[in-house]
């Protein structure tokens, strides 16, 4: 070796031995590409009756499936998939999941709701059993035994009805398989009887988020919102049917002029809140007399352990959407509504979805 080359070598050793184990190159999920995962952030319960459409679920759900890149698929390839609807918990009360199971063909697309009505191709979806009829909807591809396997053709979006007059929508998250298992391959390398997202399983997801916020506009004579943010919260590490420890995040708020508020909120599993009540619905003040439009950053969100709950506490995933109303000021029903992802800071965590 030339002499020159020593000291590289020898920082290159260094770099190697000190290198984290969990890094983050080829292990994280990418957004925009199919998956063997698929994530919808909300769901709620209930219909509504539209002047021109009928009666239509307050929710649809669409899943479409295409070939994974380098695979070859056959005509009118099988794929099966598992689902969970996951419903919001509380202290005291479990994170309650309803599954069941789905079929679709490559190139084929499915269309269902939690209240069984038209339009649809796929009927007898279980309710989901959720208090407060919301909560998220996880779905995996399977084979002919029920396992999970490697197939990175699902996308996915949902169509959201709010009210009568107004709809919105939002792509699924996809999270792909680890790259290192081949496609068809079983995902479950552990036993565990979980998702693992760890990047051995399938590739990781992050626990940080970034968003661009439109703060609430309220009217000064009824103290009513005319302008409403919502947003929605979850985290992928859940422990089906059981009693979950909380995750809490602090969040920082920007206006445009860069001015920061600070709060916090928890959640068990999923929840929507509008930005003026985030905090266990005490009032923030984030409308616009701190900002017509900002930033929302959150530290690491973390599960805390609380009354003797079986469950592990520590740094954990979070996902979440934003979802603006413009509001009807004299019904408060929704005349128009636009949502979109968050966004993450890059930083992988360990997650274990147990159904």
């Amino acid at each position: 070796m030339k002499n020159w080359m020593r000291p590289l070598f020898c920082v290159a050793l260094l770099l190697g031995l000190t290198a984290p184990a969990f890094a983050t190159t080829g292990i994280l999920n990418d957004s925009e590409a199919p998956g063997s995962v698929l994530l919808f952030h909300k769901f709620i319960r209930g219909t509504v009756t539209t002047a021109d459409q009928g009666t239509q679920p307050k929710t649809q759900i669409e899943i479409s499936v295409t070939c994974p890149k380098g695979f070859l698929c056959s005509d009118f390839q099988t794929v099966r998939m598992h689902a969970h609807w996951v419903c919001e918990g509380f202290e005291s009360f479990p994170c309650k999941v309803a599954d069941f199971n789905l079929s679709s063909s490559v190139k084929g697309t499915l269309f269902f709701n939690p209240e069984n009505v038209q339009p649809a191709n796929v009927f007898s979806i279980p309710t989901p059993p959720c208090p407060s009829n919301g909560g998220y909807l996880i779905v995996w591809v399977i084979d002919a035994f029920g396992r999970p396997i490697k197939f990175d053709g699902l996308i996915g979006d949902a169509v959201i009805r709010n009210s009568a007059d107004s709809a919105g929508a939002y792509n699924a998250l996809p999270i792909q398989a680890a790259s290192s298992l081949a496609t068809g391959a079983v995902t479950e390398l552990n036993g565990n009887g979980a998702l693992d997202f760890d990047g051995s399983e399938y590739q990781a997801i992050t626990g940080k988020i970034f968003g661009s916020i439109k703060y609430d506009r309220i009217n000064a004579m009824t103290g009513s919102a005319s302008i409403q943010t919502n947003i929605t919260f979850l985290t992928l590490d859940v422990l089906s049917n059981r009693l979950n420890f909380p995750t809490f995040v602090d969040l920082n708020f920007y206006n445009q002029d860069e001015v920061v508020r600070s709060t916090s909120m928890n959640f068990t599993c999923w929840t929507e809140r509008s930005l003026r009540f985030l905090d266990n619905f005490n009032p923030t003040g984030l409308d616009e007399s701190f900002g017509f439009k900002g930033l929302v950053e959150s530290d690491p969100a973390v599960k805390v352990p609380v009354n003797g709950i079986a469950d592990t506490a520590g740094p954990v995933t979070l996902i979440g959407i934003v979802e603006t109303f413009e509001l009807n000021q004299f019904t408060g029903t929704s005349n128009r509504e636009y949502s979109y992802s968050l966004n993450n800071d890059g930083t992988p965590v360990k997650t274990r979805f147990v159904p």
